[in-house]
């Protein structure tokens, strides 16, 4: 019997050491490990060349868009001027900002293959959830923090901090500045002629 409690102990010990990543992830963590890993061995066997000239790859793009909420974020960004949009004008709006955020990505996007993505820490509150990251190449250090939202069953990103830079607090600025001058109308059309 002490034997067992000897190899229980040294057991519990290992586990705590050895996978940290294991006792604290959460499905919002588990579920952004899986689609990150994938998307990052897709983005790993596709030449950067093919990446710039054609975007990205169907099963990449097909990740992102099952796990980012871009109806969110566009909401998000824009704000108190989420509401001044007729329905039709939101989804166009929608569609509008998910491909100018796709297609720059798409030109920007580089692999060198030796990145390496940590997952650190997540905090759930309710249906919201904040998982922080840090990509590792070469030495260098990037952090990314995820925020998501439950939605039908799955944890979906609806912002992204990126070394402590705001997606949707960035564009948000942007379209205020934008609309300041003009009108939300103007926008939308200025970012459909972009898209």
């Amino acid at each position: 019997m002490r034997l067992f409690s000897k190899l229980f102990v040294i057991f519990t010990f290992f586990t705590l050491c050895f996978s940290p990543s294991r006792l604290w992830a959460g499905e919002p963590s588990l579920q952004l490990t899986a689609t990150i890993n994938e998307f990052v061995s897709i983005l790993k066997n596709t030449p950067v060349a093919e990446l710039r000239a054609t975007g990205l790859p169907p099963r990449a793009l097909e990740l992102v868009l099952g796990r980012f909420d871009f109806s969110e974020m566009t909401k998000r960004s824009l704000g108190r001027h989420w509401g001044a949009l007729a329905p039709a004008d939101q989804r166009e709006f929608v569609s509008a900002f998910t491909q100018k955020l796709l297609v720059g990505y798409g030109r920007t996007v580089r692999t060198s293959g030796d990145e390496r993505i940590q997952f650190y820490n997540e905090a759930i509150a309710g249906n919201e959830a904040k998982v922080n990251t840090k990509v590792v190449s070469s030495g260098d250090e990037l952090a990314i923090d995820y925020h998501l939202h439950a939605l039908d069953g799955q944890w979906k990103v609806y912002d992204m901090v990126i070394d402590n830079v705001s997606i949707v607090d960035n564009y948000r600025a942007q379209f205020n500045r934008v609309i300041a001058k003009s009108s939300v109308k103007e926008l939308l059309q200025k970012m459909k002629q972009d898209s």
